[in-house]
């Protein structure tokens, strides 16, 4: 078996922007994704878990680095300043 190197974007953002996002990502050529519901604490405050509009996701994004650099470049410039947003890519082995 061949592992084929690929990037991991991560997002965690306010749920409220869910849809919004999906469409963003989708948009920029994401052929996928992976959404969870998240909940901690951070520079944006305490998320406890029990909400239905307010609480965070954690959106995954399987791609090419220029894919992720894409979706970061595109979030960062229209959602950074008005949500709580948090982005983070790391190199990964696709397996399969």
């Amino acid at each position: 078996m061949t592992a084929k190197p690929m990037t991991l974007l991560v997002i965690v953002t306010e749920a409220v922007l869910e849809d919004i996002l999906i469409d963003e990502i989708t948009g920029l050529g994401a052929h996928g994704y992976t959404i969870i519901d998240g909940r901690g604490r951070g520079t944006h405050g305490t998320r406890a878990g029990r909400w239905t509009q307010g609480g965070n996701i954690r959106i995954e994004v399987v791609g090419s680095a220029q894919l992720c650099e894409r979706i970061v470049a595109r979030l960062k410039e229209v959602y950074e300043h008005n949500y709580g947003l948090l982005m983070y890519t790391t190199s990964i082995e696709l397996q399969n």
